[in-house]
């Protein structure tokens, strides 16, 4: 039987201490802290996809650059996939499927790229809120072939990339759902809804 005294003592919580002035300023001062505290973990959530993101990108960069079938030859991609599950048992993301849309999203964009991303979606990282609340987090430099890691896709989940090169036909309208999803923070649900929505509109105008 639990003893009733401990479990009191376990769900007690310290509001306010001794000695201590609660006065406007300390409150502002701690919402302040609770404010900065939360966009630092936002922060470090996007940077970690961002680091991702940017690996996804190289991945399908490389298997495109290094013409990868022609070279090692039609089942590279499925023993790629077996090697870097051996190499780091445990870890997602190593799936032959997954490296194959890695694949294609490095294609999607880079054979119908005619202007750098950033333009194209038309957001300023400067005036978008959102985007200045996180902050600048994926920088790629030195990218001698091919085309370098948008910086904004960062800020995107690779499964709404995948969702996005899955049921878009061109780089605009695909920039769309990039847009929405940054601006609004949409969930891959929503994103789905959205752009089942679209289809559905699309196929009764035809």
């Amino acid at each position: 039987m639990m003893n009733k005294n401990k479990s009191n003592q376990e769900q007690t919580y310290i509001t306010q201490s001794h000695d201590v002035i609660l006065d406007k300023e300390y409150i502002h001062w701690v919402d302040e802290l609770g404010s900065r505290y939360e966009r630092a973990r936002t922060r470090a959530v996007v940077k970690v996809n961002g680091e991702k993101l940017l690996w996804n990108w190289q991945t399908g960069r490389d298997l495109v650059m290094r013409k990868a079938e022609e070279k090692w030859g039609a089942g590279v991609v499925e023993q790629l996939s077996l090697d870097l599950q051996s190499r780091y048992p445990g870890e997602k993301g190593f799936g032959a499927d997954n490296l194959w849309a890695m694949k294609r999203w490095y294609l999607f964009y880079a054979e119908k790229l005619e202007q750098p991303v950033q333009e194209l979606l038309n957001i300023d990282n400067q005036s978008n809120e959102r985007l200045n609340q996180l902050g600048n987090v994926i920088h790629e430099a030195n990218v001698v072939e091919g085309v370098p890691f948008p910086e904004l896709f960062a800020y995107v989940p690779w499964g709404h990339h995948v969702e996005i090169i899955k049921r878009c036909k061109s780089i605009e309208e695909a920039a769309f759902y990039l847009c929405r999803t940054i601006d609004q923070g949409w969930s891959r649900t929503v994103l789905q809804r959205y752009m089942k929505a679209t289809y559905i509109i699309s196929r009764e105008d035809q």
